[in-house]
């Protein structure tokens, strides 16, 4: 009786496996596989951020570091040309590559670099209070062509801080326009609304800064990323286009010469020539 259980177990467990074999998504041939691009695409990505701090900029150093990269996975550039333009038809599978990169891409740029030069001429209490996705993926295909953000501020906001967006961006496009739209909105406590709005179309480090100037307070912050749509006659809808926001940032800053209301004292001193009766006196009453 135990064999045939054991035995009945193992035929269960092989039937399970071959059904959750049977249901990843398979690719034609000649496509790399996901898990294949998504190592490709992890290592393409750091190629464009060691090309971005290399001598010579960027632009003068991009081609040889991907051309790198694909030597390294023994793949033509026409085959990573024709898989990326596969994934951009099945958005959705593109999509689950860059769901499982994020964490990689997050403890990379963690790695790459530090918040000290942003955090400069700020004061101690200042910090990073984004809770969201670090890194994303923007595609021009709906939905994936948005990522928005919604943040109800807490105590640790004080009337006169600033509020800053900071990220890094990274294109992929085989043609078209390269127009990311980033906003960032802060809602006062007076329910009044600021807004600063960026347009990105290169790799590189971007921020926006919104300030309490005039005390304010926050209720509560907000906005986007967003790949923008070309829609120009003859313009392709199966070329590689995508945009990849990484490092994802929202900083709360104290400036470091913010002025502190000192308490009222309970009472106050007066001249300590006068008799004991009247060296000391109640502190007229004040709204608190």
């Amino acid at each position: 009786m135990n064999k045939l259980r054991t035995f009945l177990m193992l035929a269960l467990v092989a039937v399970a496996l071959s059904w959750l074999s049977s249901c990843k998504p398979s690719v034609p041939d000649g496509i790399i596989s996901q898990g294949d691009m998504e190592d490709l695409l992890y290592d393409y990505h750091l190629a464009d951020a060691m090309a971005s701090t290399a001598k010579g900029g960027f632009d003068k150093n991009v081609y040889l570091y991907r051309e790198a990269v694909l030597r390294k996975y023994e793949v033509t550039q026409a085959q990573f040309d024709s898989s990326m333009v596969y994934y951009m038809r099945h958005a959705d599978q593109l999509h689950d590559i860059y769901e499982h990169l994020s964490e990689r891409l997050e403890d990379e740029t963690r790695a790459m670099g530090s918040n000290a030069a942003l955090l400069s001429g700020a004061s101690g209490d200042s910090a990073n209070v984004w809770s969201g996705q670090r890194d994303i993926i923007l595609l021009p295909t709906q939905p994936y062509n948005v990522f928005s953000f919604d943040m109800k501020t807490d105590s640790t906001f004080h009337k006169g801080d600033q509020v800053m967006l900071s990220f890094n961006s990274d294109f992929i496009f085989q043609d078209g326009i390269r127009d990311a739209v980033v906003v960032l909105a802060v809602t006062f406590a007076n329910d009044s609304v600021c807004q600063r709005v960026s347009h990105v179309s290169s790799s590189m480090t971007s921020t926006l800064t919104i300030e309490d100037g005039d005390s304010l307070g926050y209720k509560k912050v907000s906005g986007f990323f967003m790949l923008s749509k070309n829609d120009m006659p003859g313009s392709s809808t199966t070329t590689l286009q995508l945009a990849c926001i990484s490092d994802i940032k929202l900083f709360r800053l104290r400036p470091k010469n913010q002025p502190t209301q000192a308490p009222l004292p309970d009472r106050i001193p007066v001249n300590p020539q006068m008799p004991d009766s009247q060296r000391m006196r109640p502190a007229p009453l004040t709204a608190r």
